[in-house]
Order: structure tokens, then sequence, then C-alpha cells
């Protein structure tokens, strides 16, 4: 419309009055009103004609001339209290529609400006679906983002999400299957589900949400089901246009599967080549890292390596950064033995960008210092401080073990010839000999460990139940009672081991390799027991009992979802890092200080979630191993009603088969052997004989398998193990409060009752502990009952 018309029409429309008739003179202001508002932007103007309709003149267009007033407010002005106040003067009766769209505005603005959830939660949940099938989607994706991300009530938040149909809103239910998904694979940890509703999302809809639904499904694949044709299918239907910084993501991992599983390291970098810089600063900066291993490793062309890693900047990744600088000096030091310049770039890491990386490059440039004292200058004494102080910053950690342990090895050498003379050639063979070992050592360790890791749920063709699918934690009803009492529960503990009712905890293993746990370690394991069967006579005889009453105790059965998947969590690395930094000790008058930057580690308040493992079970006498797995009994007790003897027996002996016990304890014998082997080499060097802690550091290259393996004399425990391993000073352990408790240290993992499906009642478990759960169940709204099941186990 041109000007001319435009003012002729605004004219006409001030000529009509109240006059003319209170309906008509309310049209006309309402169009003033949206001339100002829609065409010529003059937001007062528009806002004087909307303020002259009244509820009289028209309800309807009163209502529409409340949301424009409040649309003004809110987007233009900015002005949220007097936006919400327009919007509030709209009534349902006056125009439904309009109230849903009014009720849209006040949800948003308690959600996204004045972040008051509830009242956002109650303005949304008013917005209907018959009057406005498009606004009620999107108001229910926002609910469901509310109950998923800031309440955490996560069924209430599935339950929001189903509510989108495909037809309401199209993109909103792209979104809303991706929460989905993401509820199902993160928190539920049910991948099926999750891929089923990934799958629902198609590019159409939301071209966007597609390429992470895809990148989702790629992740599920790859990690979880280990089907990396399907993987690859799935990163390769993501494209650049659909979403940059998932395309990069997705073809970082099209790299690894081709490198890590294919082998096909061109095509690796074909992969890896595709992401730049714009698409993804972080992920470019980790494919061309990537790239320079490939070049290093596998094509040996250092100089096109070198390339790669100087690509990278402290701005895309800080991490990757350090990681590169440490890559580049390791190059310069060990293949192109240009000191000075691997030095530099060791020194160019700090602790910000990366805390692990930062110690060992450090470590690596004070060992090229004491190798160019050695070498060139002659200076022994500086010589041997630099490889002191080497040796003392290197940490104790879950991925690089070995490397702290060889560390202090070096260092006790080192104080034990600092007033000798020693043949540099034969130091440097006793150093490749213990870095040869102890690498192994804990390698093997590592393998041991990652077959007794309950990483996947055992699937049963013969049953829809996963056989595995709970663990139970056996215990008195008082400290059922404290979990689950009142406004403040307390949170589920992990018990130091050393102060463990059985005297042989944590011993079985070292005490066969014939070396001795050492009290005064820093470092320290914690741990919790499970135990594979439920409703077990022996085990509610042994634990868990009160007033000297057999059989008094209580089992909690906890799901899955109670116990994470990622192994490196099992390792505190950044408190032990930060306390394995001292000073070295004074020793012949010279003193050596490190001067450490002080590092504040704020503790989480929990170490959920951590990793499950199952016991081995071994006799070291007759060296008979068998692994911790549910008792064929437990499938008669939980399947007695519904399932005949021959169906049971079939379910367990499928269970059996799956399990494949026999494979996994050749695997463990034959890794426990070459420990055993390795030991005794580092034992019988007369050179490491000399150092007084060499049990102790031997102890710590098998420390996260110790508390896993148990005495045969105990295998019908069948019990499995959450374990936590961190320094004596991590604020995470909990002090005793009184002397009573000083022989009690704890950390705290997380609160249990969401993750609790059944308890059972020891045989003499008192009643007023069944009133008690009965009542405190019903009292609480949930959608999944949890079971009180009295055991009828027989004491006699």
């Amino acid at each position: 419309m041109e000007e001319k018309d435009i003012n002729q029409q605004i004219e006409e429309l001030n000529k009509i009055t109240r006059e003319d008739g209170k309906e008509t003179y309310a049209q006309a202001q309402f169009k003033l009103g949206d001339i100002y508002l829609k065409i010529k932007h003059d937001y007062d103007q528009a806002e004087a004609f909307y303020l002259n309709i009244i509820k009289e003149d028209n309800p309807e267009v009163y209502a529409k001339a409340q949301l424009s007033l409040g649309y003004i407010y809110e987007e233009i002005k900015q002005d949220y209290d007097q936006a919400k106040a327009f919007y509030l003067n709209i009534n349902k009766e006056d125009n439904p529609e309009l109230y849903a769209l009014a009720q849209f505005g006040l949800g948003y603005i308690y959600y996204d400006i004045k972040q008051d959830y509830d009242q956002a939660v109650t303005f949304f949940l008013n917005v209907d679906k018959e009057y406005n099938p498009e606004l009620y989607a999107l108001a229910q994706v926002r609910l469901g983002y509310i109950y998923q991300v800031i309440k955490q009530d996560y069924d209430q938040a599935i339950t929001s999400f189903l509510n989108i149909n495909k037809e309401d809103n199209p993109k909103t239910y792209a979104q809303a299957q991706g929460f989905l998904g993401y509820i199902y694979y993160d928190i539920k940890q049910n991948y099926d589900q999750a891929v089923t509703f990934f799958l629902n999302i198609i590019k159409e809809d939301n071209p966007e949400v597609y390429a992470q639904a895809q990148f989702a499904l790629g992740h599920i694949y790859q990690d979880i089901k280990q089907d990396y044709d399907q993987a690859v299918t799935s990163f390769l239907n993501i494209t650049k246009e659909d979403n940059s910084k998932v395309y990069a993501k997705a073809q970082f991992f099209l790299g690894y599967i081709y490198y890590n599983i294919k082998h096909n390291y061109d095509k690796a970098e074909v992969f890896l080549l595709n992401i730049t810089k714009e698409d993804n600063p972080e992920v470019y900066a980790k494919a061309q890292v990537f790239l320079g291993y490939i070049y290093y490793n596998i094509k040996h062309n250092y100089d096109k390596a070198e390339v790669f890693l100087l690509n990278i900047t402290k701005e895309d990744n800080p991490e990757v950064y350090a990681q590169a600088q440490f890559f580049l000096g390791y190059i310069y030091q060990e293949i192109k033995h240009d000191y000075d310049q691997a030095k530099a770039f060791y020194f160019k890491i700090t602790r910000e960008n990366n805390p692990e990386i930062y110690a060992q490059a450090q470590a690596q440039a004070q060992d090229i210092l004491g190798k160019i004292y050695t070498e060139k200058i002659k200076k022994e004494t500086q010589a041997t401080d630099c490889f002191l102080l080497a040796s003392k910053i290197v940490s104790y950690s879950n991925r690089y073990p070995y490397q702290y342990i060889c560390a202090q090895l070096i260092l006790g050498l080192k104080q034990i010839n600092f007033n000798h003379d020693f043949n540099e050639k034969e130091f440097n063979e006793l150093k490749d000999f213990i870095y040869n070992k102890i690498e192994n050592l804990c390698n093997l360790t590592n393998n041991i460990k990652n077959i007794l890791f309950i990483s996947n749920i055992l699937d049963n063709k013969y049953s829809e139940k996963q056989p595995e699918r709970r663990v139970a934690h056996y215990t008195k009803p008082a400290v059922l009672f404290n979990l689950l009492k009142g406004e403040n529960p307390s949170k589920f503990r992990l018990n130091i081991v050393d102060f463990m009712n059985d005297p042989s905890e944590n011993q079985v293993l070292t005490s066969w390799l014939n070396i001795s746990n050492h009290p005064d370690n820093e470092i320290k394991s914690f741990l919790a027991s499970f135990s594979f069967n439920h409703n077990c006579l022996n085990q509610f005889r042994l634990y868990g009992n009160e007033d000297n009453i057999i059989g008094s105790g209580i089992s909690i059965a906890f799901n899955k979802n109670f116990f994470g998947l990622d192994t490196e969590r099992s390792i505190n690395n950044e408190i032990i890092s930060l306390h394995s930094i001292k000073s070295i000790k004074s020793f012949e008058n010279k003193q050596v200080k490190l001067e450490t930057e002080q590092i504040e580690i704020k503790s989480a308040n929990t170490l959920y979630p951590l990793p499950l493992y199952r016991c081995l079970y071994f006799d070291p006498e007759t060296e008979y191993m068998a692994l911790a797995k549910r008792n064929k009994q437990s499938f008669y007790l939980e399947n007695k009603k519904e399932k005949i003897p021959e169906d049971i027996d079939s379910e367990w002996n499928e269970y059996i088969k799956t399990l494949d016990e026999p494979k996994k304890i050749r695997c463990i014998r034959d890794n426990l052997e070459k420990i055993k082997g390795l030991i005794k080499e580092l034992l019988d060097n007369s050179e490491l004989q000399k150092i007084s802690n060499l049990d102790e550091l031997l102890s710590l290259a098998v420390l996260p398998i110790s508390c896993l393996i148990k005495h045969a004399a105990f295998e019908d425990e069948d019990e499995c193990r959450m374990i936590y391993i961190t320094h004596i000073a991590d604020d995470n352990i909990v002090e005793p409060q009184d002397y009573q408790s000083a022989n009690s240290l704890y950390v705290e993992y997380t609160h249990v009752e969401e993750y609790i499906d059944n308890i059972y009642l020891g045989p003499q478990c008192k009643i007023q502990h069944k009133i008690w759960l009965q009542n405190h169940f019903k009292k609480k709204q949930r959608k999944k009952e949890i079971k009180l099941i009295k055991s009828e186990m027989p004491l006699r």
C-alpha cells in the first residue's frame, strides 16, 4: 500500500468516534494501532491507539489490543513487567485463542527473563491444544525442557514431550523427539528406545535437529552397539548445510572409525581434512592433532606431522593446543634431537590449558635439561636436580599411571646415587627397563579391569528382562532410613578400604605377587559392595543385622541408572595430580624447591556416576578362579510365578553362555601370569631393591584391580563393586565428626531413591520397618512403584 493510501486510511479511521458505535470505534482504533505498529513502526503512537480500546467496547478487540500492547512492551521496549500486565488482562472467555497466545507470552517471560520456572510452568500449562495446536506444541516443548534440565523430573519431561504430535508443529515435534532420545540415552540408558526417538526425526521437519539426531545415532552405534557400519551411515547423513558444527564432529568420528576400526588411514585422513576452523574451531584442533599423529605414527613424515600440529592455536581449543605442543616437543626431543626447540614447546604449555599435560610437559622439560647438563655441560649436580624435579612433577592418573610409578622409581634411584658417579649408559638402560616393564604392567592391569567392567547389561534372547539389570546392596534398616528420610536424606557412601572388616581386603592379589600394601600410601581406594543376588539367605545372615538379630537387615535393589559407563571416573586424576606436586626433599644439605601455582579445585559434591565392576574370586594356593554372577536360584525366585522350570533353565543357560566366563577367565589368568612375571623381574633387580618404597610403588600398578579380586572362599557372595581411587587430601572425603567415628572415612556418591527398584526385607526384619517404608512410599507420587518384598528364606 502506498504512503498516500495509508495516510488516507488513517484520516478516515480517525474520523470514527465512540458516538459512531462502541464496536466500530474499537475496530477503528485497533486498525490504527496496527498501521502504526506494523507499517510506520511508530510504537508510541500504536500504543496510544490500542489503549483507547476498553473491554466494554468489544471484549474480543480489547483482547487483541492487549496482546499487541504486550508484544510492544515485551519485544520492542523490553519492559517485561508492563508486558506481563497487558497479557494478564486477557481472559479465556474473551477469546480462547488470544488467551493461549497471552499465556504463552507470560510463560516465556517467566521462563526466559525472570527464570521463575514454577510460574512459567503454570502459564505454559494454560495453553490448550484445542485453540492453537502449534502454540501448544511450543509450550509443551518448553515444559519438557524445564522438567528435564531445571527440575530433573525426567518422567514428567517425557510426558510433556510425548504430548507433541507431528501434525501440531513438525519442527517442534522434531525437537521433542530429540529431547526424548537424549533422556533415554543419557539418563535412562535405554539405547534401543533412544534410537527409536532419534529415528523419528526427518530432515524436512528440522534439518538442524536432524543432524544432531543422526550424530547421536552414530554415537550409539559406535560406542554402545559397536555396529561401526551403521555408525558410518548415520555420520554420513549429516551435511554441512544441516548443521556445520555437528558436521565437523561427525567427520571427526568418521576419521576415528576409519583409523582405529577399519585401519583405512587414507580414508581417515580425507574425513579429518573435511573439518575447517570455520565449522568448529574446537573439533578442527582435534582433527589437526589426529592428522599429526597419522603422519607421525603411520606415514613417518615428521615434517608434515609438524605442519598439522602447528595449525592449532590456543584460541581454537586450549586443551588440545597443550597436547599439540607436547607432541611437537616430543618430536624435537626424540626424532630431531633439538633439545632447545623441544624445551620451548614444552614450556608453552600452561596449567590452565591442560593440568595433566602441563605436568607431563614440565617433567619432560626438566628431563631434557638433565640431559643437556649431563651430555653437554657435564654438570652432574644440576642434571640430578632436573631429573629429580621431573620425577616429582609426574602424577598418578587413570590414563598414565605408569609414568608416575616410573618417575618415582627413577627419583629413588637418583637419590640413592646422588653422591656416587653413575654410568649414563647403564642408567639409561635401567630407565628403559623400568618404563618397559611398568607400562606393560599397567596395560595388563587395565585389560583385567576392562574384562571385569560391567559395560553393558547382558541381553538374553530367552527373556525380555536383562538378567543383570539390577544389583543389590545389603545393609541395616537404619542406613536405609537415613538414605530416604524427610527433606534432607543422606547420600550413598563409598567407604575406605583401609577400615574394612575383612583383614585380607585388597591384599589377595598383592600377597600372591609377593608385594605388600603400605598403610602410609597417600593414594586411597574407596568402594561400595553389591550382589547380583537380591534375596540371598547367606547375605542376610552376614550383613545388615540390627540388635544382634540374624536376618534383620534389608537388601536395596538398584537399577542400572545408578551406575555410569565412564571408567575414567574411577580415579580422581585432578586431586591426585594436585597433591602429587610437592617440594623435593632435602638430601645431603642440597634442597631443590618446586614452586607450584595454587589451584582451587571445587568439588562438585557428587561422584555420580561411577562404573560397576564384577569381582574375580581367586584362590592363591590352587589358582582357582571364578567370576561374580547371578546364581541359578535367583532366576527361579524371580520367575517362579510366571514360568515353568524348563523355561527358567533355558534362561539361566543362555545367561551363562552370554557371560562367556571360561573365555574371560582364560584372558584374566594369562594377564595375571604376565603381571606376576613382570613384578618378579622388577623385584629381582639389584638396583631397584635399594629403593625403600619399591613394594608400595609396584602395588600402585595393580591398584585398580586389587580391590576387585577377592578370595575364592567368598564366591557365594557374587559381589560387584563401585570403586573410587583418590588422594587422601581429596575434599570429597568426609572427615569424622567425633572420636567414635574416627575409624570411618568415606566419600558421598548421590541420593538413591530414584534409582531403587525393589527393597527386600530380611527374614527377621522388624515389622515397624516395613510399616515405615510403606508409609514413606505411599505418601509420594511416583510413576514407578518401589516394591517391598519380604524375604521368605528360612533361617533354620
